[in-house]
């Protein structure tokens, strides 16, 4: 529902350049699209895993196992640092820009995701930094956009 209404609301985004395939409503509308592609696979997925457990109890095999009672209040925490994070980011977006915002978020949600076998700071922070200065330099000089840069750089000099 809520990517149904980001590519709703990406029709009143006020256009400055009009003469331009990749403009304000664009990433909005593809974010918008996969994430209701994404939504609805994962939705199938959850009413057959439901309707698998149920013949499962209904034939008297085992019920889950407490590991996957765990794994799944795993998810349920990790989703929600997710919606906090982008929550954040969102808000900080506008304060200090594109660049740090984006480092900062990157390297929590990787740390979010990832196991704790598979945390290596120094590798999650050169991804992230890699990431995200490849995406500026795309957005800046491929499809000639600029990112925010935010007050807070704004205020100091950058």
């Amino acid at each position: 529902i809520c990517f149904a209404l980001i590519i709703y609301l990406t029709k009143d985004i006020k256009l400055l350049v009009v003469n331009t395939t990749v403009n304000a409503r664009f990433w909005p509308t593809i974010i918008g699209i996969g994430g209701c592609a994404l939504s609805v696979i994962m939705l199938i997925q959850s009413i057959m895993e439901g309707v698998a457990l149920r013949n499962r109890e209904e034939s008297g095999e085992a019920e889950k196992p407490p590991r996957a009672e765990r794994f799944y209040q795993g998810a349920k925490r990790r989703s929600l640092i997710t919606l906090a994070l982008m929550f954040l980011y969102i808000l900080g977006l506008d304060y200090f820009g594109f660049f740090a915002m984006t480092v900062a978020y990157l390297f929590l949600q990787i740390l979010t995701l990832s196991g704790k076998e598979n945390r290596k700071l120094w590798k999650i922070a050169l991804i992230d930094v890699a990431f995200t200065l490849v995406i500026y330099l795309l957005f800046r000089y491929a499809f000639q956009m600029m990112l925010p840069a935010g007050k807070f750089w704004s205020m100091i000099g950058g």
